[in-house]
């Protein structure tokens, strides 16, 4: 590929002027898909669309441009040639710290290697050879799509080295395209998880806020969500304005009005629901008002509200058995 980029260089210097345009993936499908045929097997190519493998490449040049080519700022230069040649950088500072890194390598029949305590030597390859070669082994016909530290150290074991190994393995793993339809989810929670129960309908609602979402009509784009933790019974209502008069209207309209006053009520630490006016409709009401984390709103708030109640019934069924 560097010497099909080489070539059209040249081509383009010809011109008198030249316009680059680039076209976006969802106008260039057709292009695409051909594209991708070339990775195809000849049974499946389509009758219709004649193809010509090509065996060699369709331009001659010498093999040492390209080499050349790929070695250009590359890390392997600069220790090469202090090896072959002792040829050091005008930095001091850059000279030593390349003295010190040079002692791992050796130089064998013009190709550097690296040095291992316990493997046999590696041989350094560019950043270009390097993808082909993590692919190669990630996808290959014997690659087994292992994951990215499992695939640097396969790919140490093949005999190659480069100092970023191990993250350009991460990279391709990830990007790899089969993983990411057929791998295992990872569905295992962050936190242990803890059952939140309520004691009786209606009495434990969580609130929160929803959007921004596309413009409805009036030009409401937010949306408030109640939700009873013992039925599941969810009350909903569109809003233009997220504050803190619209929040104290809704729990009065579609909560106390409708439904009862209720024990608890739990929110996020959003200012809809931590200022003054909410606090004193709950003290009012005698509502308990929890707050959680806005990150994980389904584990401290409710817990610890959830708790209160349950201390609370058990208090006064104790009550209740002494006087009896």
């Amino acid at each position: 590929m560097i010497t099909y980029l080489e070539l059209a260089k040249e081509l383009l210097e010809r011109f008198k002027e030249y316009r680059i345009v680039h076209i976006p993936r969802e106008e260039n499908e057709q292009a695409d898909a051909l594209a991708k045929l070339a990775s195809a097997t000849i049974n499946i190519w389509p009758k219709s669309i004649s193809m010509i493998r090509l065996l060699q490449p369709s331009i001659v040049k010498s093999k040492e441009v390209g080499a050349v080519f790929g070695e250009r700022n590359s890390w392997i230069t600069p220790i090469k040639e202090y090896l072959v040649n002792d040829v050091l950088p005008s930095d001091p500072l850059e000279a030593k710290r390349l003295k010190y890194r040079a002692t791992r390598y050796s130089v064998l029949n013009g190709e550097l290697y690296k040095r291992g305590y316990s493997m046999a030597l590696q041989r350094c390859v560019g950043p270009e050879e390097a993808e082909g070669i993590l692919r190669s082994i990630h996808s290959g016909n014997c690659g087994n799509h292992a994951g990215g530290v499992s695939l640097a150290h396969k790919t140490l074991r093949q005999g190659f080295y480069w100092p970023t190994l191990f993250a350009d393995a991460k990279r391709v793993a990830a990007r790899c395209e089969a993983c990411q339809k057929i791998a295992n989810n990872i569905r295992q929670p962050p936190e242990l998880l803890q059952s939140i129960t309520s004691p009786w309908p209606f009495a434990m609602w969580g609130i929160d806020l929803i959007g921004p979402m596309p413009t409805a009509a009036g030009g409401a784009k937010h949306a408030i969500v109640a939700m009873d933790y013992f039925t599941k019974w969810v009350e909903a209502e569109p809003l233009v304005h997220i504050i803190e008069a619209n929040t104290i209207s809704f729990v009065k309209k579609n909560i106390l009005y409708r439904f009862g006053i209720p024990n608890t009520i739990i929110t996020d630490n959003g200012t809809q629901f931590d200022g003054r006016k909410f606090r004193e409709l709950c003290d009012k009401y005698g509502i308990n008002n929890y707050y959680a984390s806005p990150a994980h709103p389904h584990m401290n708030g409710q817990t610890e509200a959830v708790n209160k109640i349950i201390k609370h019934n058990l208090k006064a069924k104790l009550a209740t058995k002494k006087r009896s």
